[in-house]
């Protein structure tokens, strides 16, 4: 290394003074020089032979491979990964990993229907009661309406499974009868067409199961299962339960209740044969006037479903309130009724918004801190010709309003001392073709008190100013079977139950010294409680 202190460029003239050797112009020149990209280093330069030839490069992989005659090199993975460098950078990596891609739906389910598969139409963690189903018609078992098996929470009542069930079979009968299959000509039985334990329909479903799972029981009703359901069953024995039911349809009820062009096709299709004259004439005759007017008068029900919506699920509002119990008193020898003020009350959540609503009423859903479930129903209007108004506002006063809500609960009561009259005039008389577990719901009245609900209709509650009245009911079952009709009397069943429900409601009459009748009994619960009862 020379000594010479210079800090001058003898190539551009430029000074460096830390520097201790001269860089000289003609010394770089004499460096290798890569033949691709030009690049001259001192060192690391690659020469390359090729026969005769040398090429000097500069050894990266692109200037390598564009010599002639050098085989591509194969692309070689990374030996680390290319990470962002930057917070920017990292940050929009990220969020493209974990980016939500907007994929079309693979399942017509909504939410809804999901839990209510899961959950079998009860809460979370309920037990769940698998139970399966085959339709029966007289004897035999119509395989032609399907059969089925789903779980059911054990809160559900098994009138409520019935309804659904019902509403299913009822799809192919109407396309096969003509007309729908209604709640009412359908009966539940174990497998083999065995007789519930009496009393028992109006249970829960896990009720049910366990008065038939009972040690006397269990042999006949639950352990009876059908060679097709035996793998479904040893399945869910242990985890909830499994029982093998039958929807038993009563046709002949059913026929009689629609229209009779096709009661006789139904009915008389097994002793007519084609061959017969009456049957050929009865089939070619053209549509009359009375055939037309007796379809146009058959109970037909809508199929129409709302289609099932995305997005987030409701969320039901309740407020908590506090009702004072009022109880309709009737005098066992006369009939006199008045309503007295009880201590005890009734504290809990009432929902916001009503649960269902009838020509007059709103019904509202209400959870006592006890646990016991109720409905509170209230009037929206008080005559027919008065417009629909918002549910919760109240267009009329609350004195009007507790006039024709008293009016109601006297109206029950009324009834189950006729009733109590009826099953006493059967005794006396040594009847014993008579259902006497028939009874009117347990209804009373209840005044809000201390704060008004958003569903009562009103701002305040003052001493000149008292609360709504409710008329309150045990909360039952959503499957109402009508044993008459506004209007309609015709007796279109003849079962014990059904034939009780029709003596009694002409025995009101004459009790009655011919003031009152009974156009409308709607009942409930297998049929055991009498939901409502119209008197003119």
């Amino acid at each position: 290394m020379s000594t010479e202190n210079t800090s001058q460029c003898k190539d551009c003239d430029m000074s460096f003074p830390l520097r201790e050797v001269p860089i000289m112009g003609t010394l770089r020149r004499t460096w290798d020089q890569c033949v691709m990209c030009g690049i001259t280093r001192r060192n690391n330069m690659h020469p390359t032979v090729q026969g005769d030839s040398r090429i000097i490069t500069c050894g990266s992989n692109l200037c390598k491979a564009a010599i002639p005659g050098t085989p591509q090199p194969q692309p070689s993975r990374p030996a680390t990964h290319n990470v962002p460098r930057t917070v920017t950078d990292l940050s929009a990596l990220t969020r493209q990993r974990f980016k939500r891609f907007n994929h079309g739906a693979t399942s017509t389910l909504q939410t809804q229907t999901l839990l209510q598969h899961e959950r079998g139409g009860g809460e979370p963690g309920e037990v769940i009661v698998m139970i399966a189903w085959q339709v029966r018609i007289k004897k035999a078992l119509a395989s032609e309406f399907g059969q089925g098996a789903k779980g059911w929470a054990a809160s559900v009542l098994l009138q409520d499974v019935k309804a659904q069930l019902t509403e299913q079979v009822s799809m192919e009968w109407q396309q096969r009868k003509g007309a729908p299959l209604l709640s009412e000509h359908v009966s539940i039985r174990w497998a083999g067409n065995k007789m519930p334990v009496p009393n028992s329909l109006s249970l829960t479903v896990g009720e049910f199961y366990e008065v038939h799972s009972s040690s006397d029981n269990s042999a006949i009703y639950v352990e009876n299962v059908p060679s097709a359901w035996k793998a479904l069953a040893a399945m869910h024995k242990r985890k909830g339960g499994f029982m093998a039911l039958e929807l038993y349809i009563d046709s002949e009820s059913w026929a009689e209740s629609v229209d009779e062009d096709i009661a006789s096709s139904m009915i008389g299709s097994k002793k007519r044969s084609v061959a017969d004259p009456a049957a050929l004439s009865a089939a070619k005759r053209p549509r009359t006037l009375h055939s037309t007017l007796n379809q146009s008068t058959m109970r037909l029900r809508s199929e129409f479903r709302p289609s099932a919506l995305s997005g987030p699920a409701a969320v039901v509002n309740r407020t908590r309130i506090t009702l004072k119990r009022i109880d309709c008193i009737v005098d066992p020898r006369t009939g006199d009724m008045q309503f007295e003020s009880s201590e005890i009350s009734l504290r809990g959540r009432l929902r916001n918004d009503p649960l269902s609503s009838g020509a007059m009423k709103n019904v509202y859903d209400f959870l006592s801190d006890n646990g016991q479930s109720y409905v509170v129903k209230r009037f929206y209007r008080l005559t027919e010709d008065s417009e629909n108004t918002a549910p919760n506002t109240l267009p009329f006063t609350v004195d009007e309003h507790l006039v024709q809500i008293q009016a109601e609960a006297m109206r029950i009561g009324l009834g189950q001392w006729f009733m109590n009259a009826f099953f006493q005039h059967a005794r006396d008389r040594n009847v014993t073709a008579i259902d006497f577990n028939i009874a009117f719901t347990d209804a009373f009245l209840a005044e809000e008190i201390e704060s008004p609900s958003p569903a009562s209709g009103i701002p305040q509650i003052t001493a000149e100013s008292p609360g709504i009245t409710w008329l309150v009911e045990p909360k039952r079952s959503t499957s109402v079977e009508h044993f008459s009709y506004t209007l309609v009397h015709k007796s279109r069943k003849s079962d014990l139950r059904s034939s009780t429900i029709y003596a009694f409601a002409h025995f009101v009459w004459g009790h009655s010294n011919q003031h009152l009748y009974c156009p409308h009994n709607p009942s409930n619960k297998c049929g055991t409680t009498l939901l409502s009862y119209n008197t003119n």
